[in-house]
């Protein structure tokens, strides 16, 4: 596939991912809001249906600072929009769009829900029996974070399996002969580099003087 035609396919894999799942997560907080609040939660057997406004974090975290979440979400959104043009895989492309749906999601309630985010699914099964209550955006946050991770890790296995062992081919005999010509070449110019560097002795001075020898006494002089 031409990487002009991949790139449009990522770019749009993510985009109609990530519009799905947040029309998803806000048609069930919506339907949640008006069938369930203020009303005896829905048994399901393994699951209950319940409303419960949660101004903490994801799945009901006791993280009182709304507006953090907001600027989480808006970061999250710029983080997947700088790594789309290096992004090839189609799944990878997906993951990115559920985080950013359910990011968005969550952001959108924080914003136009007095700080709240509805959440409304209560998983009542061992061993999730006292598991957070959550909604489809978490989900969403969840799942595509754990694909996200676990592409990357998939993709650089592939990648090193491909590139292979490095392979050292021995050396030819004129590739021989010219390691050791080298060899050669280095030690003869570390040796006269050696002697080059030999300090010369002190030059004597020129007004240095000579005593005379006496002459033996006896000699007529």
């Amino acid at each position: 596939m031409p990487d002009v035609e991949r790139r449009r396919t990522v770019y749009a894999t993510t985009l109609v991912v990530g519009v799905v799942w947040f029309v998803l997560d806000q048609a069930t907080k919506v339907a949640a809001v008006r069938a369930l609040e203020g009303q005896v939660p829905n048994d399901l057997g393994p699951l209950i249906l319940r409303v419960i406004r949660n101004s903490g974090g994801a799945f009901s975290l006791p993280i009182r600072l709304p507006w953090l979440f907001v600027v989480v979400a808006i970061v999250v959104t710029y983080l997947v929009i700088k790594a789309l043009p290096d992004t090839k895989s189609v799944w990878l492309a997906g993951a990115y769009g559920l985080v950013v749906g359910g990011a968005i999601g969550n952001g959108v309630d924080r914003i136009f829900r007095d700080g709240a985010v509805v959440d409304m699914i209560d998983l009542d099964f061992a061993p999730l029996t006292n598991f957070p209550v959550f909604n489809v955006a978490d989900i969403g946050i969840t799942v595509g974070a754990a694909m996200v991770a676990l592409l990357m890790v998939r993709d650089e296995r592939q990648q090193a399996k491909a590139a292979g062992p490095a392979v050292i081919e021995p050396l030819g005999e004129g590739d021989e002969r010219a390691v050791v010509d080298g060899v050669a070449d280095d030690g003869m110019a570390d040796l006269v580099g050696e002697v080059d560097t030999v300090p010369a002795p002190p030059a004597a001075a020129d007004d240095t003087t000579v005593d005379p020898v006496p002459a033996p006494p006896g000699s007529g002089e």
